[in-house]
């Protein structure tokens, strides 16, 4: 056995005396380029990563070297001290037998859409970290909560940063916010995926270093790049699949009570005054306690406050217009022998992975509600007490089990409501990872206080997921930690937020039903004012919602943070408080009292979206105007986006009309001197086809062109002078255009090509 050992430990030290070359080679528009046994990865223009080290068993490599280069791979071999070197526990002898010998790995480089994957396994190891030199770049994601100290800054730099779902009752944090990915962006223009559930920490700029670790023997990690966020997070949806599909009516003003005490009769009534003051709504949820069983759930149906929903959830949706969702939670309260695959826990969670565990929680809800009509869920509980070291049925290890847990949640729910309503459904949760975007409509942001520090807290939250690539996320507006009634300048500014969020969904009483309610009947008519300008806003922005929201696998997230549409932009990194929705507007919510704000703008030029008349250039930080009844907001020169009231609602129930022939509004801010851009609009009324608006603006002209669209409507085209001669279809028009807003509009019929040319 010694003369074995010794062999072995000469043919290894053999090994490593031989001199290591350089090995160049390119994939998916980068450079990889292996030195010394370690990485270099670049773009024509810039270095991304130096010095990558693939570490596994936490071991520092003896060698890499290349084992075959082709124009489709790169494999890399790599030899290991050996297992009796290794820190304890963290690599063993792949044959068990107690021999003292090197250990080795192979990883192989491919190109995909956008950049590379780098795989491999070593099954020996059962821990992986890939150390890297620091480059001085910045890193976003990772995680939707405030981390550390609940600071809202989203940039990274500087941190060492668990990433697990512990849940809400083992870390202290603003507002409970639970989504998390192992997906970062790097101010250097790229996005790291690492595709694991296992848990992780990662460590940007610390000491000199980067480092990516999760707790696993199997290497899997994907480097994108590209000029913004929004193309890394193409290529990134590329590999996980593209987001879920959204119905029209679950992106309109969604309002609910933790507690609906007064139970259908309740739900009504709201409702029906909703419509007596004339504030539209689309869907409604219903919170727990509303099911027979434990804790008013575990049955899944309909208890004795809310008798007969063949009957009421059929009067929200055809008298009123409303679609109805409800909780759902992943555990049953306590032991239930009924219940099949139950973890062993007070909580009563029951195991994702085993198939008679489905099986009882579809048969429940889908007897219990879908069978009225029930078309959504509010998906919770599955991040807050969740028993970890649990046996699963498909024998996930423990360090994978939190997060995997999430994603399973959101494809069991997912397949749950396909089955029943196709893609006419919607789920979302407070609890989301990496993967479940395929499965889960959107992300609500947790438990906020209700407070000023708790909405802006939110909005930082909502920040930070949409660098993970969460499309859709929204808050509860008017918070749910507090009491019922919440100052009025509060409640307005949060509903301005919402409106203008990628969820809008509105929470009309305290937590826990405690403490005064606070819809809008309970509140001045000034408020009620906002209220209803808030969610008519809402209803006219449908079409834009609707198209960006189910084409984000191409156009990105909703709520861009500045730093995901402006990488160079040194000033973006620590804003937490503005975002571009669909990278058109420029959102600056008003989070303290007060009628101004502090507003960055990014460079380039900005109309204020109140005013159109007045642009900005940007490159600077100022302070604008906030009146009560809205917030800033500018739309970025080169934009186009699409209004219209396309969806009634509960319109319904006082514009008996509404089913006639709504129109389209198509607004086009041009470029400042030479440009070209695109909206993808997704035609509703058109099987969901996607129909790119093109702009394309020169010195002297602008040309605006889109396929036949299902509805006629006015292209408005936002000018700074006259035109001097304007053409659709190449016959001549007469120019209206508003000298008092600059504005000039064009009608334009439906089924035909659209061509418009402005000549200046």
């Amino acid at each position: 056995m010694r003369l074995l050992r010794l062999l072995a430990l000469a043919l290894f030290a053999s090994a490593v005396a031989q001199p290591a070359r350089a090995q160049q080679w390119s994939g998916g528009g980068l450079n990889v380029l292996l030195r010394d046994g370690r990485l270099t990865i670049s773009t024509t223009q810039r270095t991304l990563i130096r010095g990558a080290v693939i570490r596994f068993g936490l071991l520092d490599p003896a060698r890499v070297s290349v084992g075959a280069s082709t124009p489709d791979r790169l494999t890399l071999e790599l030899l290991y001290p050996s297992s009796a070197d290794a820190p304890s526990g963290q690599a063993t002898n792949p044959n068990g037998d107690g021999a003292d010998r090197p250990l080795t790995a192979t990883v192989e480089i491919t190109p995909v859409a956008g950049g590379i994957r780098i795989h491999g396994a070593a099954p020996w190891a059962r821990h992986l970290a890939i150390d890297m030199d620091d480059l001085g770049d910045h890193a976003f994601g990772l995680i939707e909560w405030l981390y550390p100290d609940n600071r809202r800054s989203p940039d990274l730099r500087g941190q060492v940063v668990p990433l697990d779902i512990e849940g809400q009752s083992s870390r202290l944090m603003e507002n409970f916010a639970d989504a998390a990915s192992a997906f970062y962006m790097s101010s250097l223009g790229y996005g790291s995926f690492f595709d694991t559930f296992a848990r992780g920490r990662y460590t940007f700029g610390v000491g000199g270093r980067t480092q990516i670790y999760h707790e696993t023997g199997t290497l899997d990690w994907y480097l994108f790049h590209g000029p913004d966020g929004s193309a890394i997070h193409q290529a990134y949806f590329a590999v996980i699949g593209a987001p879920k599909h959204l119905p029209m009516w679950a992106l309109g003003p969604v309002v609910w009570r933790d507690e609906n005490r007064g139970g259908s009769r309740e739900v009504l009534d709201d409702v029906a005054r909703f419509r007596d003051l004339k504030i539209p709504i689309t869907a409604l949820w219903i919170d727990r306690p509303y099911s027979r069983g434990n804790s008013g759930w575990s049955a899944m149906d309909f208890n004795d406050l809310f008798p007969h929903p063949e009957i009421w959830v059929r009067t929200l949706r055809e008298t009123y217009g409303v679609e109805l969702m409800t909780w759902i939670a992943p555990a049953v309260f306590s032991a239930d022998d009924s219940f099949p695959g139950l973890f062993r826990n007070y909580v009563g969670y029951f195991d994702l992975s085993n198939a008679a565990a489905v099986a009882e929680f579809q048969r429940r809800v889908s007897t219990g509600q879908y069978a009225f009509g029930v078309r959504g869920h509010k998906m919770d509980r599955a991040d807050e007490y969740y028993p970890l070291y649990q046996r699963w049925a498909d024998s996930t290890p423990a360090e994978a089990q939190r997060n995997r847990y999430l994603y399973l949640y959101a494809r069991v729910s997912d397949d749950m409501l396909k089955r029943a309503w196709g893609a006419d459904e919607f789920n979302f949760a407070r609890g989301a990872y990496h993967r479940t975007q395929p499965y889960l409509s959107a992300v609500w942001g947790g438990d906020s206080r209700s407070t000023w520090a708790g909405m802006a807290a939110n909005l930082a939250n909502g920040i930070r997921c949409g660098f993970m690539g969460f499309p859709v996320w929204g808050s509860d507006v008017g918070g749910y930690l507090g009491v019922g009634r919440i100052p009025e300048d509060l409640y307005a500014r949060w509903l301005e937020l919402g409106s203008w969020s990628g969820l809008f969904e509105v929470k009309l009483d305290g937590a826990g039903g405690s403490g005064e309610d606070r819809p809008p009947w309970k509140y001045s008519p000034r408020l009620q004012a906002i209220f209803r300008d808030a969610t008519a806003q809402r209803m006219r922005m449908l079409p834009t919602l609707y198209s960006l929201a189910n084409t984000s696998a191409h156009t990105g997230v909703l709520m861009q943070p500045l730093a995901y549409a402006f990488p160079r932009d040194t000033a973006t990194y620590t804003i937490a408080d503005e975002f571009l929705l669909g990278g058109i507007f420029l959102v600056a919510p008003v989070v303290a009292p007060g009628e101004s704000r502090s507003v960055y703008l990014p460079r380039g030029r900005w109309y204020d979206l109140a005013h159109p008349t007045h642009t900005l250039e940007g490159g600077r930080r100022l302070t604008v105007a906030a009146p009560l009844e809205r917030i800033p907001v500018f739309v970025r020169a080169g934009s186009i986006y699409v209004t219209g009231d396309v969806f009634a609602g509960s319109r319904r129930g006082w514009t008996p009309a509404f089913g006639g022939a709504p129109r389209l509004t198509i607004h086009a801010y041009p470029a400042v001197a030479v440009g070209r851009t695109r909206f993808l609009y997704l035609d509703a009324a058109d099987g969901d086809r996607e129909k790119p608006i093109t702009l394309a603006t020169a010195p002297d002209r602008l040309r605006l062109s889109a396929p036949p669209l299902s509805l006629a409507g006015d292209v408005d085209v936002h000018l700074l002078r006259a035109p001097r001669r304007v053409t659709l279809g190449g016959e001549a028009v007469t120019p209206a255009f508003e000298a008092a807003t600059r504005t000039l509009r064009v009608p334009f019929p439906a089924g035909q090509d659209l061509v418009l040319v402005v000549e200046f």
